[in-house]
Protein backbone atom coordinates (compact mmCIF):
# COMPACT_ATOMS: atom_id res chain seq x y z
CA UNK A 1 0.00 0.00 0.00
CA UNK A 2 1.31 3.00 -0.83
CA UNK A 3 2.30 5.40 2.33
CA UNK A 4 0.44 8.74 2.29
CA UNK A 5 1.84 11.40 3.79
CA UNK A 6 0.52 14.86 5.43
CA UNK A 7 1.83 17.79 4.46
CA UNK A 8 1.76 21.13 7.11
CA UNK A 9 3.18 24.56 6.99
CA UNK A 10 6.32 25.47 7.92
CA UNK A 11 5.96 26.23 11.86
CA UNK A 12 2.77 24.79 12.29
CA UNK A 13 2.39 22.32 14.94
CA UNK A 14 0.30 19.36 13.16
CA UNK A 15 -1.81 18.94 16.61
CA UNK A 16 -2.65 22.84 16.80
CA UNK A 17 -6.11 23.82 16.46
CA UNK A 18 -6.36 25.49 12.79
CA UNK A 19 -8.22 28.48 14.03
CA UNK A 20 -10.84 30.47 16.24
CA UNK A 21 -14.01 28.48 16.76
CA UNK A 22 -16.97 30.92 16.05
CA UNK A 23 -18.57 30.81 19.58
CA UNK A 24 -15.01 31.33 21.08
CA UNK A 25 -15.13 34.49 19.37
CA UNK A 26 -18.23 35.38 19.91
CA UNK A 27 -17.25 35.11 23.94
CA UNK A 28 -14.45 37.05 23.16
CA UNK A 29 -16.58 40.11 21.62
CA UNK A 30 -18.76 40.14 24.52
CA UNK A 31 -16.00 40.31 27.32
CA UNK A 32 -14.75 43.35 25.27
CA UNK A 33 -18.76 45.17 25.17
CA UNK A 34 -18.83 44.51 28.76
CA UNK A 35 -15.75 45.32 29.62
CA UNK A 36 -16.03 48.44 27.73
CA UNK A 37 -19.43 49.05 28.97
CA UNK A 38 -17.97 49.46 33.12
CA UNK A 39 -14.77 50.99 31.63
CA UNK A 40 -16.72 54.23 30.13
CA UNK A 41 -18.10 55.21 32.87
CA UNK A 42 -15.39 54.88 35.62
CA UNK A 43 -13.07 56.85 32.77
CA UNK A 44 -15.82 59.67 32.36
CA UNK A 45 -16.47 59.77 36.37
CA UNK A 46 -12.58 60.30 36.67
CA UNK A 47 -12.26 63.02 33.83
CA UNK A 48 -15.27 65.01 35.87
CA UNK A 49 -13.43 64.71 39.14
CA UNK A 50 -10.45 66.36 37.94
CA UNK A 51 -11.74 68.75 36.43
CA UNK A 52 -14.23 69.31 39.27
CA UNK A 53 -10.69 70.02 41.22
CA UNK A 54 -9.22 71.75 38.47
CA UNK A 55 -11.96 74.72 38.71
CA UNK A 56 -12.21 74.38 42.97
CA UNK A 57 -8.18 75.01 42.71
CA UNK A 58 -8.74 77.95 40.46
CA UNK A 59 -11.27 79.40 43.30
CA UNK A 60 -8.94 78.87 45.93
CA UNK A 61 -6.04 80.47 44.52
CA UNK A 62 -8.14 83.44 43.30
CA UNK A 63 -9.42 83.77 47.41
CA UNK A 64 -5.75 83.79 48.42
CA UNK A 65 -4.85 86.48 45.91
CA UNK A 66 -7.70 88.61 47.21
CA UNK A 67 -6.41 87.87 50.88
CA UNK A 68 -2.91 88.57 50.01
CA UNK A 69 -4.10 91.67 48.30
CA UNK A 70 -6.37 93.42 50.58
CA UNK A 71 -3.20 92.65 53.35
CA UNK A 72 -0.54 94.21 51.37
CA UNK A 73 -2.42 97.62 50.17
CA UNK A 74 -4.08 98.26 53.36
CA UNK A 75 -7.61 97.74 51.65
CA UNK A 76 -10.89 96.06 52.04
CA UNK A 77 -11.39 93.69 49.18
CA UNK A 78 -14.82 92.34 47.51
CA UNK A 79 -15.20 88.80 45.86
CA UNK A 80 -19.08 88.68 43.87
CA UNK A 81 -20.06 84.97 43.39
CA UNK A 82 -23.13 84.55 40.62
CA UNK A 83 -25.73 83.06 42.94
CA UNK A 84 -29.20 81.60 42.70
CA UNK A 85 -29.58 83.42 39.59
CA UNK A 86 -31.76 81.36 37.05
CA UNK A 87 -32.49 80.21 34.39
CA UNK A 88 -29.16 78.19 34.57
CA UNK A 89 -27.87 77.41 30.93
CA UNK A 90 -24.07 75.86 31.64
CA UNK A 91 -23.35 75.63 27.99
CA UNK A 92 -24.95 78.48 27.05
CA UNK A 93 -21.75 80.94 26.73
CA UNK A 94 -23.59 83.87 26.67
CA UNK A 95 -25.54 83.04 30.18
CA UNK A 96 -23.61 82.72 33.20
CA UNK A 97 -25.76 82.39 36.14
CA UNK A 98 -24.33 80.56 38.67
CA UNK A 99 -21.05 80.17 36.42
CA UNK A 100 -19.03 83.24 37.35
CA UNK A 101 -17.58 85.89 39.82
CA UNK A 102 -15.67 88.78 39.74
CA UNK A 103 -12.92 90.47 42.01
CA UNK A 104 -10.66 93.08 43.27
CA UNK A 105 -6.90 92.92 43.79
CA UNK A 106 -6.75 96.67 44.54
CA UNK A 107 -9.19 99.45 44.67
CA UNK A 108 -6.53 101.68 42.20
CA UNK A 109 -9.56 103.76 40.05
CA UNK A 110 -11.58 104.74 43.07
CA UNK A 111 -10.73 107.63 44.43
CA UNK A 112 -12.32 106.81 47.72
CA UNK A 113 -10.48 103.87 49.49
CA UNK A 114 -14.13 102.76 50.86
CA UNK A 115 -15.90 102.78 47.71
CA UNK A 116 -15.30 99.28 45.46
CA UNK A 117 -15.70 98.03 42.05
CA UNK A 118 -19.23 96.34 41.51
CA UNK A 119 -20.28 93.55 38.88
CA UNK A 120 -21.61 96.16 36.29
CA UNK A 121 -17.96 97.65 36.51
CA UNK A 122 -16.09 97.18 33.33
CA UNK A 123 -13.22 94.83 34.01
CA UNK A 124 -9.54 96.11 34.08
CA UNK A 125 -6.16 95.30 35.80
CA UNK A 126 -7.46 95.33 39.37
CA UNK A 127 -11.37 93.78 38.90
CA UNK A 128 -11.35 90.65 37.47
CA UNK A 129 -14.08 87.77 35.98
CA UNK A 130 -13.74 84.02 36.03
CA UNK A 131 -16.10 82.07 34.42
CA UNK A 132 -16.17 78.15 35.62
CA UNK A 133 -14.92 76.32 32.54
CA UNK A 134 -16.40 72.55 31.57
CA UNK A 135 -20.06 74.11 31.84
CA UNK A 136 -19.45 73.28 35.55
CA UNK A 137 -21.72 75.08 38.31
CA UNK A 138 -22.42 77.07 41.10
CA UNK A 139 -24.47 74.31 43.19
CA UNK A 140 -25.22 76.23 46.41
CA UNK A 141 -23.33 78.61 49.34
CA UNK A 142 -24.22 78.09 52.59
CA UNK A 143 -24.95 80.23 54.38
CA UNK A 144 -27.35 81.97 51.93
CA UNK A 145 -28.33 84.78 54.03
CA UNK A 146 -26.24 87.04 51.72
CA UNK A 147 -27.36 87.88 48.29
CA UNK A 148 -26.94 91.34 47.38
CA UNK A 149 -29.10 92.53 43.73
CA UNK A 150 -26.51 94.72 41.23
CA UNK A 151 -27.53 95.30 37.96
CA UNK A 152 -30.77 93.20 38.27
CA UNK A 153 -28.49 89.78 39.38
CA UNK A 154 -27.80 88.14 42.40
CA UNK A 155 -24.21 87.74 43.91
CA UNK A 156 -23.04 86.24 47.28
CA UNK A 157 -20.19 88.93 48.25
CA UNK A 158 -17.00 88.12 50.30
CA UNK A 159 -15.16 90.62 51.93
CA UNK A 160 -11.62 89.70 52.72
CA UNK A 161 -10.04 92.68 55.65
CA UNK A 162 -6.86 94.61 55.72
CA UNK A 163 -7.03 94.86 59.18
CA UNK A 164 -8.33 98.29 59.29
CA UNK A 165 -10.50 99.51 62.34
CA UNK A 166 -11.40 96.30 64.72
CA UNK A 167 -10.77 93.90 62.28
CA UNK A 168 -7.54 91.80 62.04
CA UNK A 169 -5.21 90.75 58.67
CA UNK A 170 -6.79 88.53 56.79
CA UNK A 171 -10.32 88.42 58.20
CA UNK A 172 -13.19 87.22 56.15
CA UNK A 173 -16.60 88.94 56.14
CA UNK A 174 -19.77 87.96 54.39
CA UNK A 175 -21.20 91.15 52.96
CA UNK A 176 -24.92 91.17 53.07
CA UNK A 177 -26.04 94.79 52.29
CA UNK A 178 -23.97 97.55 49.81
CA UNK A 179 -24.92 101.28 49.35
CA UNK A 180 -24.07 101.89 45.92
CA UNK A 181 -20.44 100.92 45.82
CA UNK A 182 -20.10 100.98 49.68
CA UNK A 183 -20.09 98.26 51.82
CA UNK A 184 -23.05 98.95 54.65
CA UNK A 185 -23.76 95.58 56.61
CA UNK A 186 -21.90 92.51 57.38
CA UNK A 187 -21.20 89.21 58.87
CA UNK A 188 -18.32 87.99 60.41
CA UNK A 189 -17.96 84.72 59.67
CA UNK A 190 -15.61 84.01 62.45
CA UNK A 191 -14.95 79.94 63.38
CA UNK A 192 -17.91 79.09 61.16
CA UNK A 193 -17.41 78.31 57.73
CA UNK A 194 -18.88 79.36 53.98
CA UNK A 195 -18.98 76.37 51.92
CA UNK A 196 -18.83 76.98 48.33
CA UNK A 197 -20.45 73.80 45.95
CA UNK A 198 -19.41 73.84 42.63
CA UNK A 199 -21.43 70.50 40.77
CA UNK A 200 -20.70 68.99 37.36
CA UNK A 201 -24.49 68.65 35.40
CA UNK A 202 -22.81 66.06 33.13
CA UNK A 203 -21.88 63.75 36.13
CA UNK A 204 -23.33 65.14 39.19
CA UNK A 205 -20.05 65.04 40.85
CA UNK A 206 -19.23 68.01 42.93
CA UNK A 207 -16.80 69.67 45.00
CA UNK A 208 -16.37 72.24 47.82
CA UNK A 209 -14.29 75.39 48.26
CA UNK A 210 -14.97 76.18 52.21
CA UNK A 211 -14.13 79.29 53.69
CA UNK A 212 -13.35 80.47 57.66
CA UNK A 213 -13.42 83.63 59.22
CA UNK A 214 -10.09 83.65 60.03
CA UNK A 215 -8.48 83.58 56.52
CA UNK A 216 -8.03 79.76 55.98
CA UNK A 217 -9.33 78.67 52.61
CA UNK A 218 -9.30 75.07 51.18
CA UNK A 219 -11.34 72.33 49.04
CA UNK A 220 -12.53 69.11 49.47
CA UNK A 221 -14.32 66.48 47.43
CA UNK A 222 -16.66 66.33 50.29
CA UNK A 223 -18.73 68.73 52.17
CA UNK A 224 -16.76 69.46 55.56
CA UNK A 225 -18.46 68.20 58.72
Amino acid sequence: MTNMHRYHLPGRNKNSPEGFTLIETLIVVVIIIILTGIGVPSFKHIIASDRLQEVAWQIVQDLCTVKEDAILYQQDLNVYFDYNNSPVEPTNPANKNNRHYLFETFKYNLADPQLHYIPTDSLDNHFFEKVLKYDIVIDSITPTSSQISIGGKKYFVLTFRSGAGSTFRGQIDVTSAMSGRNNTTSTIIGTNKVVIKITDPNSNLSFYVIVDGVGNISMNGSPPS
